[in-house]
Formats: C-alpha cells, structure tokens, sequence
C-alpha cells in the first residue's frame, strides 16, 4: 500500500481542494476527515474561514497541525463566496481545484473517480458526480441524479445547474483564463460561472455517487427560493443576450413555466417548494 501511495504521489497531478467555511463548527471535523481519507493521495486541502466568530479557527488550527496537507487562511467577513473561492484558489498549487462545503462529506473515492475521469478527457472543462442527500443529522433522504453528457448538461443549464457545485472538479487553468470565480454577482456565482467556462469545452458528470450532500431544512425560506430563482434567471438572460447562448424552443418554454411556477411555489411552505423542484428536476430532461 505504501508503495502504491508513493507511486501515486509522484506520477499523479496535485488537487486542490477548496472549502470556503462561517461559523461551521457542527459539520466541519467531519468534512475535513472525508477530504483526508480520499483513496487519492495527492492532495492539499485549503480552508478559507470566512471571519468565523464560534470554535471554527480552533478547529481548523488543530487539524492544520495534524496534517501538512492543510492550509488555512482567516479573512475578514467577505460576504460573498466568489471572494472567499477565489481567496483559496490563488493559493493553491494543483492542476486541479475540486470543491467542498464545509457541512458536505466526501465519499472515499471521490477524487481518485474523478482526476481519472479528467486525465482521459483532456477536452473536459468541470466534472462533477451523483449526490446523496442528508439531512442536519447525516440521515440519508434521498439521491439527486445529474446528466452525464455534455449535450444534456449544457442544454439544462437553463432549467437548473448542471453540476452539485461542492462535487466538482474544475481544471485550474480555465479557471485562471477567464479571471476565477465572477464577483460581480452574490449567491449565483457557481452559475455564471458554468455558462462563462462552458465556451470553453466539455461538461460531464460521472455516475457513481461522490458526495454526501447536506440539505438543512431550516436554511429553506421562501423568500430565499423566490430570491434565488431571480438570481437565476438574470444570469440566464445575461447568456443569452453576453456569450450568445442559443435557447432551442422546448428548453424555452420550461423555462418560462419554472417563472410561472415560481409565483406558486412562493405561495407555499418552504419544504414542499423544495420537494415539487426535486420531482421537476426529475422528470425535464
């Protein structure tokens, strides 16, 4: 086994993980654990805290002695997560940027599926994987299935986001040649970014499951659904009419029902909202 690892270490691209964290004290030791125990050895695990007031940088401290493969950087309250990516990004080392939430658990052979993935596709740009849903106590509540190809994937980018943004994999230098993450909007940054880089090559998804995936129910407001859902659809329209995307006449018009059904899903609890969004995802592909 040693020597398989240093086999690994020498001949495979280094991965850059990137965790933004606030105030993540609850789920972050278990998190950080998962980025560790990947089959993938070559990896360093780069933490930004997002001006955290609770225990996280005595957590983070901690581990950061345990292991050499982690880097923290304490910043100010930036506010804004296309800040704080781009804050770790620039220290990072690897051919690749994988992402991971501070509350999420990455499944053992998450990385090693997907750097394979990228090395033998030199023409995909992100690649990203099935996700399992838990809830605030890890109990599984289901799978969220993403396409796989990248016709698909780029067709759905207007009906909802091709990728689980904490289980992707990006390659480090498309990033850098269209500046990193946009900071120009809030909340949306993982989407304008896919539209930005999907001129720049493929999208897929493998099919096996990379990622334990935290829904916290008491995160969902109908104010924030309704609110995202603008965001949204603001970057779609600024695709359309900045990078010239073309809307085939079926993706249009599920496009318009999700502003309609928006109006409804405002109308009612958060959960239930969530749960009709599932089932849309599900059935329009």
């Amino acid at each position: 086994m040693e020597n398989q690892q240093s086999k690994q270490d020498h001949s495979s691209p280094l991965v850059s993980v990137i965790m933004p964290v606030h105030n993540g004290e609850k789920y972050l030791k278990e998190a950080i654990e998962s980025v560790l125990c990947q089959t993938y050895a070559k990896l360093e695990l780069i933490v930004v805290d997002d001006g955290s007031d609770d225990d996280t940088p005595a957590v983070l401290a901690e581990f950061a002695e345990r292991d050499d493969r982690i880097k923290v950087k304490i910043v100010e309250r930036q506010g804004q997560l296309g800040k704080v990516l781009n804050i770790g990004i620039r220290m990072s080392s690897g051919k690749y940027i994988a992402r991971m939430d501070h509350d999420d658990v990455m499944l053992p052979g998450r990385l090693e599926r997907q750097v394979k993935f990228m090395e033998e596709n030199p023409d995909v740009v992100a690649v990203g994987g099935q996700v399992e849903l838990i809830d605030s106590d890890g109990v599984a509540t289901g799978i969220r299935n993403y396409a796989l190809d990248d016709g698909m994937l780029k067709k759905n980018m207007f009906l909802y986001s091709p990728f689980a943004h904490p289980a992707v994999i990006l390659r480090k230098d498309v990033l850098e040649s269209v500046g990193l993450y946009p900071e120009d909007v809030k909340r949306v940054e993982d989407i304008k970014l896919w539209f930005i880089i999907g001129k720049k090559g493929k999208f897929a998804n493998v099919p096996e499951v990379v990622l334990r995936y935290r829904v916290v129910e008491g995160s969902w407001s109908l104010e924030n659904i309704v609110d995202q859902f603008r965001r949204v659809d603001e970057v779609r329209k600024w695709a359309v009419s900045e990078l010239s995307y073309e809307v085939g006449f079926w993706v249009r018009f599920w496009w318009w029902l999700q502003r309609a059904g928006i109006r409804v899903i405002g109308l009612l609890p958060a959960k239930v909202g969530m749960t009709l969004f599932e089932v849309f995802r599900r059935f329009v592909r």
